[in-house]
């Protein structure tokens, strides 16, 4: 008698099916067990006569194999994710290496324009030596130009103006003003 008793599992494994499916077979026709071994709950393979026939029928085995999943699908579900996931890796890293590109692009592009600038500061700095060059040469010639009597007497005015200074300087000590007394010295 113990031959026939068999648990939810042992009769899912005899008719081809889920434990789950057999599970809900007993609460939905009430079927009692027919002996409690602890926790165990053991039934008798003749109480699924009618599992067995509606697991035979031609609807129910076309809605178990949709419902089904086999551990080859379940491998090929998770190699089909993974292949998702490693291609999406690639366009992310693929993506990166562009950027990466367009900015040393753009770093070069702003080095080229710096050195540009650069150079162009040295040819006007070039221009500018250049142009206080002959700005000093015209002075010069404009000077060697003159009459050599004027340009003996402006600096001979100018000579004689540094003289008075000083001079005056020395003379004006006489012409000055004696100090201002006050008051309080004398209050005392």
């Amino acid at each position: 008698m113990q031959e026939d008793l068999l648990t939810k599992s042992g009769v899912a494994d005899v008719l081809g099916t889920n434990p789950m499916r057999v599970t809900r077979f007993i609460e939905r026709n009430e079927i009692n067990t027919v002996k409690k071994e602890g926790k165990r709950e053991l039934f008798k393979l003749t109480q699924f006569n009618a599992l067995k026939e509606e697991l035979n029928a031609p609807e129910a085995k076309k809605d178990a194999q949709s419902h089904s999943f086999s551990k080859d699908d379940y491998i090929l579900t998770l190699k089909q994710q993974l292949k998702e996931q490693q291609q999406q890796y690639e366009q992310v890293i693929e993506s990166k290496d562009e950027t990466i590109s367009s900015l040393k692009e753009t770093i070069a592009t702003s080095q080229k324009s710096y050195d540009d600038m650069k150079d162009q500061l040295a040819v006007k700095d070039n221009q500018i030596t250049s142009l206080t060059k002959l700005t000093n040469n015209a002075q010069t010639l404009n000077m060697v130009d003159k009459d050599p009597k004027r340009i003996q007497a402006a600096h001979g005015d100018a000579e004689r103006s540094n003289e008075k200074t000083s001079s005056s300087d020395e003379t004006d000590d006489s012409t000055k003003k004696p100090p201002k007394k006050h008051w309080w010295p004398w209050s005392r």
